[in-house]
């Protein structure tokens, strides 16, 4: 007979988890999510696949080039909303047989607000000095997701394995588990946690999760940049990125079998809920030239400080588990809940950015430009003042499994009269280790241009695969879920100069 989940369960201090293992929710995945980024910015950008920071003149070059804030000949300001629509499609790939499912969410933001200041300086070598103050968009955390099927293993497992792998159960998960029955120490001789899963550990689970995230990172620019007898540009910039995400999972498990007493003796079926929201503010440093050998080419180079971000958690995690006090002998069903919660504040600090670009000037008819964007996401690093074994641990993962890439991206523009037609195509490896997939974005937009305002339309869409862990153990079998995400992003920018 399995004892009842109080003669199990063990004192739970409160203030001991909001100070140790519960506070320590950054994972590799974090420190990706502020430093991988597709800068929004307008329509024209969009459209050409990013690549503006070669070419000047446009809101966007305040986060990649501030160089080419010095390409603008007159002031103007704009605004661009954008429409996103993500469609994810999951497969739990472990266990056979399970079937993908799919999911659509639609968002709207604002890509890009911002003006420049173009003035004609005194002396006549220098052709302008610019200002610009400016909203650009980096990011969207507006996904979603479900999946479903049937596979070995069990997340009580992991519990498990934290408790006995020197946790025991003070940790934030270890605690949740003891106090609800999912894990218990059946002998107290021995000091070893045990789950009801080890009574069958070849046993089939119903599983599924259901995620779903939103928000965004946008960054205020304030750009000073100077052009040299139209030959040389230089520019400063200072940026504020602000970032919002938060995150609500609801993983279950459930043990559906028809045979008597079920695949495991006395496991009914578990529900664990993770919510999270996280807010931040940073700030970084950007340099870039642009220089004009001639009237055809342009070349770019420009360097991005890391960003150091302060950032605040505040979490609540619920575990439910429901079992039978003998499922053979048809005994009690017994269950309980728990709930934890938490805050904690911490830092980030990035990988430094190097761009190089070009561009080529087709005389009236448009214009070719490219760009490379080297980072090492090997270097992110996150901050816990009072925490340095939590802090040498974390950053040690991210250095094990990211690494550093080089995304490439082209795009152009053609000139009609008054009409532009854009494309562009990236292309961004992933960044972690022992991992050969790339992400590729591609774009297309069309633009109206007159003396005193202009109108564009792009859109971008994208494809991601990732591979995704509801939990991780390490000595039991690992639940491996494959998302295809499918982005298409539409943007529309007005202009008016001054």
């Amino acid at each position: 007979m399995k004892c009842n989940s109080q003669t199990r369960n063990v004192a739970w201090s409160v203030i001991f988890s909001l100070m140790t293992t519960g506070l320590f929710a950054q994972n590799v995945g974090d420190a990706v999510r502020y430093s991988q980024f597709e800068v929004g910015g307008t329509a024209r950008n969009v459209g050409v696949g990013n690549t503006m920071g070669s070419i000047g003149a446009d809101m966007s070059a305040l986060v990649s080039n501030p160089a080419g804030l010095a390409m603008f000949r007159r002031s103007e300001y704009t605004i661009t909303p954008a429409v996103l629509s993500t469609n994810t499609s999951s497969r739990l790939l472990s266990g056979k047989g399970n079937a993908a499912l799919s999911d659509t969410r639609t968002a709207f933001n604002l890509h890009n607000f911002g003006v420049v200041f173009a003035t004609k300086p005194l002396s006549a070598n220098w052709t302008n000095l610019n200002f610009g103050i400016a909203v650009n968009h980096l990011a969207n955390f507006n996904r979603a997701f479900t999946f479903q099927g049937r596979s070995q293993g069990s997340l009580s497992q992991r519990f498990q394995e934290l408790a006995n792998g020197g946790e025991g159960v003070d940790g934030f998960e270890t605690g949740l588990a003891n106090e609800v029955s999912s894990i218990y120490d059946f002998d107290p001789a021995d000091g070893i946690y045990d789950v009801d899963y080890d009574l069958n550990p070849k046993a089939n689970l119903s599983r599924g999760q259901t995620m779903f995230s939103r928000g965004s990172l946008s960054e205020v620019s304030f750009s000073f940049a100077g052009n040299y007898n139209d030959k040389f540009a230089f520019g400063i910039s200072l940026g504020v990125p602000m970032a919002n995400y938060s995150v609500e999972k609801i993983y279950t498990e459930r043990d559906d079998s028809t045979a008597a007493g079920g695949a495991i003796p006395y496991f009914s079926d578990l529900r664990y809920s993770e919510q999270l929201r996280t807010s931040g503010t940073g700030i970084n440093g950007k340099i870039g030239i642009l220089i004009k050998p001639n009237q055809v080419l342009r070349l770019s180079a420009a360097l991005h400080t890391p960003t150091v971000y302060a950032f605040n958690d505040d979490y609540t995690n619920n575990l439910e588990n429901n079992y039978y006090e003998d499922r053979r002998e048809q005994g009690a069903f017994l269950g309980s809940e728990a709930t934890r919660e938490g805050t904690f504040e911490y830092t980030q600090s990035t990988p430094w950015r190097i761009f190089l670009g070009a561009g080529l000037i087709v005389g009236k008819r448009g214009f070719i430009s490219t760009e490379v964007e080297h980072v090492d996401y090997a270097n992110n690093k996150f901050g816990y003042d009072e925490y340095p074994e939590a802090q040498d641990e974390i950053n040690d993962k991210i250095r094990g499994q990211l690494r550093p890439v080089t995304n490439v991206r082209i795009g152009g523009e053609l000139v009609f009269d008054a009409l532009r037609f854009r494309a562009g195509y990236g292309i961004l490896p992933s960044v972690f280790q022992n991992d050969d997939t790339r992400s590729t974005v591609i774009s297309a937009g069309i633009g109206y241009r007159k003396d005193e305002f202009f109108l564009d339309m792009a859109y971008r869409h994208s494809t991601i695969t990732e591979t995704y862990y509801p939990y991780i153990t390490t000595n039991a079998p690992l639940q491996e879920v494959e998302n295809k995400y499918t982005i298409g992003n539409v943007v529309f920018t007005l202009g008016v100069k001054f």
